[in-house]
């Protein structure tokens, strides 16, 4: 399994915890089953724990599946009008006991950037362990 170090935007966050939003929609993914450490960009910059994803639907070529289903195919189409083509499965959430914040990272890897989309961590072995190392919250 990939693992990777994923930017996602803080207002999508939310309905991801509460199990409402079943998909990430990107431009381009991995082609395979993904573990996901999930950064929230913007105000909250944090490292708040791991999703794993399932391998990637492609909408532009599934679309004809929705046609019964007018609400759906809206949705679609907008999403591949703006490009979006990948419907990524979210199969599990899981949260760390206490996030990470770049500052906390840097004192390891100076010079760390968050990334704008996401970078596979096998590129990155020092924040991988960093990450690895990073207690999960129990429900």
């Amino acid at each position: 399994m990939k693992e990777i170090f994923l930017s996602f935007r803080p207002e999508y966050f939310k309905p991801l915890l509460y199990g409402i939003k079943k998909y990430e929609y990107r431009k381009r993914f991995c082609d395979e089953e993904t573990k996901a450490y999930l950064y929230l960009s913007g105000k909250s910059r944090q490292v708040v724990g791991i999703m794993e994803l399932g391998k990637p639907v492609r909408l532009d070529l599934t679309r004809n599946d929705y046609l019964n289903y007018p609400d759906t195919l809206k949705r679609v189409d907008e999403y591949i009008s703006s490009k979006d083509i990948n419907a990524v499965p979210i199969k599990s959430l899981a949260l760390f006991k206490n996030p990470i914040n770049p500052e906390d990272i840097r004192k390891e890897i100076p010079n760390f950037m968050p990334p704008q989309m996401y970078f596979v961590l096998d590129n990155h072995p020092k924040l991988k362990q960093i990450l690895e190392n990073q207690r999960i919250n129990e429900k």
